[in-house]
């Protein structure tokens, strides 16, 4: 039951334009954790919760200030609010049905992701399945409709983004320290070798961003499991076995999924995933494109508070996908500072964590950099799917930092 809880908080799709069942799910666990939860004066004073407050009233009054022309920044502000409230609250029924709550929350979150995997995978496989899919979740009035999304290339599955989602896949990748720290039995870290590269491929099938940030953020993942790990022979050869395991399972799934995949997709998927390798050259059609995206607003004052508006509006379209762009227009330096400041919480309590805690930290650390990186792209800041995930985040860390866990 907690497993479905999790997944649609996660993966909940639109039922309306301005509903959906992630937006539920979250409202309904926010009512339950002021009504239920004696201790929710702690949830409000959290840094973060904080930041979200401040920015959702400081969206609403530039709203006002400057004639309502989007509703957006507010929109966005207050859902990222309910969402981490709504984290606080599933983090409390988790730790009343399991002893281990931090573990089985990391657990079904992981489980969330390589389900929606599998339904991308097959998406892609089988054009009755996705046709479907994007029946019931209405994708055609919410995602680009470029090519490679209309001929199915190009799979967004129960979300409504492309490079938003292949990123937000990669988050189960940086999960496994998680799970490995308490998957002792045999089989629990079994099952992760081999569903993890299903995560992996997924992403793929998502956009190219996925594999560019993977490229980039694995390096950074090597290096902070040496800085927040106790160095020893023995846990070096366990590791070098985790990780020939990891590769060896990796490659045979991928062959497997290579030889089902119809033919006119593999060409044109293994085409695109090896333009990714251009972008580190600062060559190819996204560099180019992006290269003219980074501008500001003209008047300091407007660069400064915003001007209440993302630019995808009747009266206002911006030429720009880049996030920070976006964001610097909508909210000025001010609201983009309080959007990104749960993001440098999230790091900064990771790296000042107790050493018991260093694999959460590792996760966080990679699962917060990935989406401010991500953001250079596209708004991906507070985006709903990623921005669940990174509120069970912050809530874990909350945790941690109280030391009102025990050793995860």
């Amino acid at each position: 039951m907690l497993f479905l809880v999790t997944f649609f908080l996660i993966f909940g799709w639109k039922i309306t334009p301005f509903i959906d069942i992630s937006a539920i799910s979250a409202c309904i666990l926010s009512i339950q954790h002021f009504y239920l939860h004696k201790k929710w004066q702690k949830t409000i004073k959290n840094p973060a919760t904080i930041a979200l407050i401040a920015l959702t009233l400081y969206s609403t009054i530039l709203a006002l200030s400057t004639g309502v022309t989007d509703l957006l920044p507010i929109f966005r502000s207050l859902r990222a609010l309910i969402t981490l409230i709504a984290g606080f609250s599933l983090y409390n029924i988790y730790k009343k049905h399991y002893i281990n709550p931090i573990y089985k929350m990391s657990y079904d979150v992981y489980v969330s992701l390589l389900v929606h995997s599998i339904i991308m995978i097959l998406m892609y496989s089988f054009s009755p399945l996705r046709i479907f899919v994007y029946t019931i979740t209405n994708a055609s009035d919410y995602v680009n409709l470029n090519t490679p999304f209309l001929d199915g290339i190009r799979i967004c599955g129960l979300t409504y983004g492309l490079s938003q989602t292949s990123v937000l896949h990669l988050f189960g990748f940086f999960l496994i320290p998680i799970l490995f720290n308490k998957s002792n039995k045999y089989c629990s870290r079994t099952f992760i070798l081999l569903s993890f590269p299903i995560i992996l491929i997924s992403s793929l099938l998502g956009g190219r961003s996925g594999l560019f940030l993977g490229i980039v953020l694995i390096p950074i993942y090597i290096i902070l499991i040496i800085l927040l790990s106790k160095f020893s022979i023995n846990r070096f050869v366990h590791s070098l076995k985790l990780i020939a395991l990891g590769i060896i399972s990796l490659g045979l799934l991928s062959s497997l999924i290579y030889f089902l995949l119809p033919d006119k997709s593999k060409a044109i998927t293994i085409n695109n995933s090896l333009q990714t390798f251009e972008a580190f050259k600062l060559k190819g059609t996204t560099i180019d494109e992006l290269k003219s995206m980074y501008i500001l607003p003209k008047e300091f004052s407007k660069t400064i508070f915003g001007i209440g508006n993302y630019g995808r509006t009747d009266t206002f379209y911006l030429e720009s996908d880049v996030g920070w762009a976006r964001s610097i227009f909508a909210l000025g330096l001010i609201g983009t500072f309080l959007m990104m400041y749960p993001y440098i919480w999230g790091i900064y309590t990771s790296f000042n964590l107790e050493y018991k805690y260093r694999k959460i930290a590792i996760a966080a650390i990679l699962i917060f950099l990935a989406t401010l990186l991500l953001n250079f792209k596209e708004l991906s800041i507070l985006t709903r799917n990623q921005w669940t995930i990174q509120a069970i985040m912050l809530v874990i860390l909350a945790k941690c930092e109280k030391k009102e866990i025990e050793e995860q």
